[in-house]
């Protein structure tokens, strides 16, 4: 078990999607893992009327009569508050100490409200007493996304320091927190053959690739104004192709890991304009019609790609793609290598890249591509596959992201977290997109297009 004492979880913003889908399935995972022990409530904050019972049906609706009666028996309450109300928490201190009255209790604040609404509610939870010191800890995890440019992060990161420190701060990524992104860092510590060939001697292009099949739909109001490139590219892709290409730390601390990865979103360079791509599926610009909303050429899919200044990594390309409204759902890391002898062994015929494909999402599987001879012939070569299936080894009972990242928050561990460096340094890399964006080429893709296919610049 990996706290033994209570903790009192509150949720703002605990009446959306993301409770909902992600964070009471997150809950329920961990209680039967025994990852945590809730002595306390579960606090769900929101401005809709409900009351304690009300608020439970509310979170039922999506579950099986199993889970409805689970949900049910779970310390799940609700507290009603006006965000923009002053003493709007006033209330919620006294049923928190109430709750907690002679027990040990920590306290987790998890805010899944717009980023700007954050600086207000921290300073609520500072001013009413709500953050502990001492023997317990109170730590606040803040779902992203964190300001829409530079400045704006800048800015909301400055308010919050004001009132709750960067060791407090859990800045949520999801993306860290999927196996095959977490194995990235193992499979380059403890493997020298992965990681003697992870540079720009062997490394043709890494591209790590984010389809989606949904359109945008009820995000529609937040995205039209945000794009793909703010969305996915600054901090998903943009978090993994770090850790990718980030020196191996001498150790698997979460400073160390730190530290690495802004060094690799520091060395990061775009190249020019023509190497970048964005497109719009072609029902879009009905979709933002029938909201009654003004047309813009807001990005659904996007390319960029980009090199590092490092020297460990001359000679190699970064892809990072993202789209909706694509063929298939599906994340991958695609390693292609080198093939300088390939001229050498022009007898040979069928020869193809060596290739490291890391498989993110459905499946969380790993397979090398090399070649070999094509049996009953003396020079044909054929691409085969080594594969390592995830699940068949370890079976399908990993927790999932988010109950991964609350048990890490529980832990005090913020390795599959993003620190301020990081996103400083991202946000950086998309400000300097902004600027060349009029020159990059903007095309119209059809619905259920594959994503190879809309990336071909032609």
């Amino acid at each position: 078990m990996v706290n033994e004492e209570g903790v009192s979880i509150v949720v703002f913003g605990g009446t959306g999607d993301l409770m909902k889908r992600k964070l009471i399935p997150a809950f329920f995972s961990l209680l039967n893992k025994k990852e945590i022990n809730l002595n306390n409530n579960i606090i769900g904050v929101g401005r809709r009327d409900f009351s304690d019972e009300q608020y439970k049906e509310f979170l039922s609706e999506e579950f099986d009569q199993t889970r409805k009666e689970e949900i049910s028996k779970m310390p799940i309450s609700y507290f009603k508050a006006d965000f923009d109300k002053p003493n709007f928490l006033k209330e919620l201190a006294s049923i928190l100490e109430s709750s907690e009255k002679d027990k040990k209790v920590n306290r987790l604040f998890y805010l899944a409200t717009s980023y700007s609404l954050f600086p207000n509610i921290v300073q609520e939870l500072k001013k009413k007493g709500l953050l502990k010191n001492g023997e317990n800890w109170s730590r606040v995890v803040f779902e992203k996304p964190f300001g829409d440019n530079h400045r704006s992060f800048n800015k909301l990161d400055n308010d919050l320091h004001k009132f709750i420190s960067e060791d407090n701060i859990y800045r949520i990524d999801h993306y860290l927190a999927k196996e095959t992104v977490q194995n990235i860092l193992i499979l380059k510590y403890t493997n020298p053959l992965f990681n003697s060939i992870l540079n720009g001697n062997f490394v043709e292009k890494i591209e790590v690739i984010v389809d989606e099949e949904l359109n945008v739909g009820e995000r529609l109001g937040y995205y039209h104004d945000v794009g793909a490139v703010k969305d996915m590219i600054q901090n998903h892709l943009l978090q993994v192709l770090s850790i990718l290409i980030m020196d191996t730390p001498d150790d698997l601390n979460s400073e160390s890991v730190h530290k690495g990865k802004v060094s690799a979103l520091k060395s990061l360079k775009l190249l020019s304009a023509k190497e970048h791509l964005l497109g719009q599926y072609s029902s879009y610009q009905k979709e933002v019609s029938l909201k009654g909303m003004v047309y813009r050429d807001t990005e659904t899919f996007a390319k960029l790609t980009l090199a590092s200044n490092l020297k460990k990594w001359k000679g190699s390309k970064f892809i990072l793609i993202t789209g909706k409204n694509l063929r298939k759902k599906y994340g991958q890391i695609i390693i292609t290598f080198k093939n300088k002898d390939m001229k050498k062994h022009g007898f040979l015929k069928g020869i193809k890249e060596n290739k490291i494909v890391i498989d993110i999402y459905p499946k969380q599987d790993i397979r090398i591509v090399l070649n070999s001879r094509k049996p009953g012939t003396l020079n044909e070569v054929n691409p085969v596959n080594f594969d390592f299936c995830q699940e068949c080894v370890f079976g399908p009972n990993t927790l999932d992201e988010y109950a991964t990242l609350l048990a890490e928050v529980i832990k005090g561990e913020k390795t599959l977290f993003t620190h301020h460096d990081e996103l400083n340094s991202a946000w950086s890399i998309i400000d300097k997109f902004e600027k060349i964006r009029k020159n990059v080429k903007f095309k119209i893709y059809k619905d259920k297009s594959n994503s190879e296919e809309v990336a071909d610049e032609k």
